[in-house]
């Protein structure tokens, strides 16, 4: 929900959130969006905004930044990116026929 569409300037969560603000009313996906513990939603944050995360581009996000990283919040984007390349080699799934 973070990640931003292709040719978009903001991620989906986003306009939900502009979709919120301008109508009042909370848009069913956001209401239905899987809510992260304060400590995990940052991290998270950090890992859609990174293309592919190695340890050298989130040294350079932390100079960058400002922003330090705890070693488990290091670790943290680094099973995420692990966890979506192998994601990304089985998709699209085959079709059964």
């Amino acid at each position: 929900m973070q990640q931003r569409p292709k040719g978009s300037e903001i991620s989906r969560y986003e306009t939900l959130k502009q979709v919120e603000k301008s109508t009042g009313k909370t848009p069913k996906d956001l209401l239905n969006a899987p809510k992260l513990r304060s400590e995990a939603q940052a991290i998270w944050i950090l890992f859609c905004e990174l293309t592919q995360a190695s340890y050298t581009e989130l040294a350079s996000y932390v100079t960058m930044t400002g922003i330090s990283l705890s070693p488990w919040e290091v670790e943290a984007v680094m099973k995420l990116t692990r966890y979506m390349g192998e994601e990304l080699q089985r998709w699209p799934p085959k079709l059964q026929h």
